[in-house]
């Protein structure tokens, strides 16, 4: 008999996405994987195209190991390119679509990625650093808006996937421990970490999503979530695993979202509390059937109280959960069960099946039941590490544990309470205050639509609570009213010593407030202000 081969040794029994793709084509060819504006994808479809993508890929000498980029908002070509490096054994990193120039430039150089492809509408931030990006062999043009030529010297992604190709499978081996993604955080550090994950990080993500999310072969999700961010990577995973159906959005738009949900019959949303909040603001909101939803999942922090309760009464049969994760976990973490919901409406959930975990205090020492510390965990979700730094690795590793620096509490059923990220603890005057203590109360005064807290810099307070909300459209707000508002409820310590009204947050593509844009603003106007 012959000698088996190395790739014959590999492929026999290996874990990699891009056989979950295989394996699903197999089962479901004809059934519709996703659908992205006019563009339509069967399994059998998607994965041809993916084949035939990373043929065109390995012909530009892109292989095992390598970076490859992309700057661009959801489209097929994103998930085309994704999923077709992820059979080559290359990585992808994706970059945040709202970047200037200057980051951009930091990220291409720090992951050094032979190809980079950018959506036609972003060209223009990429054009001014070009000759800065030296490791780049090729860069890419996505056509989506029809907004712009392409640069000379570009080549079309649609070239690469064009049915006169090949479509045969890459013969590539590939391991679990091979890194499938690089996802650049948005941390608090001057410059963004580069977090690697694997094949096996994501393989492990459909355990969870079977077990956690309870996401079925029936389900029909909107992928609106960007795709750089790794929540909609590890949904886009399980839908491809399962073999599940999803409609793409370019971002999320809430009108959108309606419609698709009215339409589509979507039965999973999975949306940060901003759009919990806003959609029923829509105009025509009553006239949208949204009786397929099955399951809604708030991510990235917790839905005000009055805005669950109104869901509840307007989608009474599905259920509702709480979720957080984080990239270094791909992004698992704990989520709260539809069961537990009612009871336990202000938790974050146990830890999710493939995790375990434990509350520390600073040095370590596992904490008595409802004692708060760090949220640490273990188990095979959590990241290679940080690329090209093994210092913070080592930090983040310590004792064997992942620390995700957020403090929170357990009960005695093991349901996590997250309390705030320990970075942003605000110390005033010798007391911690947990600033999400104290956006939970903002949210409950009348006239306040959108808060966020911060610790500001102070000569005598060490840092002053500091809230910076959003009236409600037509309401009047007042910074004596909402002081005192808080006066009334709040401990005298937590009370915020200064209030700032604006029209609107900053937030990025998934809904999250960026604090760190709000403290940067008002400390450059405050030295202004002394100057």
């Amino acid at each position: 008999m012959k000698e088996l081969s190395s790739y014959e040794r590999n492929v026999v029994r290996r874990a990699s996405m891009g056989d979950m793709l295989v394996r699903t084509a197999a089962r479901n060819p004809d059934k519709k994987v996703f659908s992205f504006r006019d563009a339509q994808f069967t399994y059998r479809q998607f994965n041809e195209a993916v084949n035939r993508c990373a043929g065109s890929l390995a012909k530009l000498g892109v292989k095992k190991g390598d970076r490859a980029a992309i700057l661009s908002h959801n489209c097929h070509q994103f998930v085309i390119y994704w999923w077709a490096l992820l059979k080559l054994g290359a990585i992808v990193t994706p970059l945040n679509f709202m970047l200037k120039p200057e980051e951009i430039e930091f990220i291409i150089n720090h992951s050094e990625p032979v190809v980079f492809f950018v959506e036609d509408s972003l060209v223009e931030n990429v054009v001014p650093v070009q000759n800065k990006l030296s490791g780049v062999k090729y860069f890419g043009f996505i056509n989506l808006s029809e907004s712009g030529g392409m640069p000379e010297g570009w080549m079309d992604f649609d070239e690469l996937y064009k049915e006169s190709l090949p479509a045969g499978e890459p013969k590539v081996e590939i391991y679990p421990e091979d890194p499938a993604t690089l996802l650049y955080t948005s941390g608090t550090e001057a410059n963004p970490k580069g977090v690697l994950n694997s094949h096996l990080n994501y393989y492990i993500d459909i355990l969870s999503s079977l077990f956690d999310l309870r996401i079925r072969e029936d389900a029909r999700i909107i992928t609106g979530i960007p795709l750089y961010h790794v929540a909609a990577m590890y949904l886009f995973t399980a839908i491809v695993a399962v073999g599940a159906t999803t409609v793409m959005e370019y971002a999320p738009d809430p009108k959108e979202i309606l419609d698709l949900t009215h339409n589509e019959k979507i039965t999973h949303w999975v949306w940060p509390p901003a759009l919990y909040t806003g959609l029923p603001m829509m105009p025509g909101f009553e006239e949208y059937d949204l009786s397929s939803l099955e399951q809604c999942v708030v991510f990235g922090s917790l839905a005000p109280p009055a805005v669950l309760e109104k869901w509840r009464k307007i989608v009474p049969e599905a259920g509702f959960m709480n979720y957080y994760g984080q990239t270094e976990m791909s992004p698992l973490g704990t989520s709260l069960r539809p069961e537990d919901f009612d009871r336990k409406s202000t938790s974050i959930g146990k830890a999710h099946m493939p995790l375990l975990a434990k509350v520390v205090d600073h040095n370590d020492e596992e904490v008595p039941v409802g004692q708060e510390g760090e949220l640490v965990a273990r188990g095979p979700a959590v990241m290679l590490g940080y690329y090209k730094d093994e210092e913070k690795t080592a930090q983040t590793f310590r004792n064997g544990w992942h620390h995700t620096g957020d403090l929170v509490r357990m009960d005695e059923e093991g349901f996590v309470y997250f309390i705030d990220r320990i970075k942003d603890v605000i110390k005033t005057g010798g007391e911690n205050v947990a600033s999400q203590e104290v956006e939970a109360m903002l949210y409950n005064c009348p006239g306040v639509v959108d808060a966020a807290v911060i610790g500001m810099p102070d000569e005598y307070w060490s840092e002053i609570v500091t809230a910076v909300v959003v009236p409600a459209q037509g309401q009047e707000l007042t910074e004596e009213g909402v002081v005192e508002f808080c006066k009334e409820k709040l401990a005298g310590y937590k009370v915020p010593k200064k209030v700032i009204i604006l029209d609107e947050l900053p937030r990025n593509p998934s809904g999250k407030i960026i604090k760190k844009q709000l403290r940067q603003r008002f400390a450059s106007e405050e030295k202004s202000s002394t100057a």
